[in-house]
């Protein structure tokens, strides 16, 4: 991710453009390939592209969702619009105090474990909601991993076995 596509997130934004009206945005772009890479193509002219911006992005009664769209394409940004994407609904979610973890599990948790899980990393970071997104990764053998930005909690049997392999090389 680079700093351009983040700081292009955080202005989308910081605009009010509400969560709804990106998701339709994003629908609308990840339905019509040709519409990105019209919109990112350096061949076509700065004027070319604002008129397309004009006439598609129009329909959601916005000024400052075209005028944005504009400026991306003015900019050569274009390109980067599933990145800025990401980068609105991870500021969105720091906004709102909502942290994003992910489970990689072998077996499914129960409803029980799944909110306990959400209850550790609501008082271990203090945040008011967790967005748990779920992966099932066999090869853990057993048990878990939590990711969360850059901490990591492995409850698993294969990272109970290396961390016991390691101690055992150490000696």
């Amino acid at each position: 991710m680079t700093q351009k596509a983040i700081n292009y997130g955080i202005v989308l934004y910081q605009l009010g453009i509400s969560q709804d009206m990106v998701e339709e945005i994003k629908a609308l772009v990840d339905g019509s390939p040709e519409l990105v890479y019209a919109l990112a193509d350096p061949v076509v002219s700065h004027a070319d592209k604002r008129k397309v911006v004009d006439r598609v992005f129009d329909r959601f009664g916005n000024k400052d969702l075209v005028n944005f769209m504009k400026t991306l394409c003015d900019n050569d940004g274009f390109d980067m619009i599933h990145d800025i994407f990401d980068e609105y609904e991870k500021y969105a979610r720091e906004q709102q105090d909502i942290l994003s973890a992910t489970l990689y599990y072998v077996t499914p948790p129960t409803d029980k474990q799944k909110a306990g899980i959400e209850n550790f990393l609501m008082k271990e970071y203090g945040s008011k909601a967790v967005q748990l997104s779920m992966v099932e990764k066999k090869e853990l053998i057993g048990g878990f991993v939590i990711r969360t930005g850059d901490r990591e909690y492995d409850r698993s049997i294969l990272g109970r076995y290396k961390s016991l392999r390691q101690k055992l090389v150490m000696r």
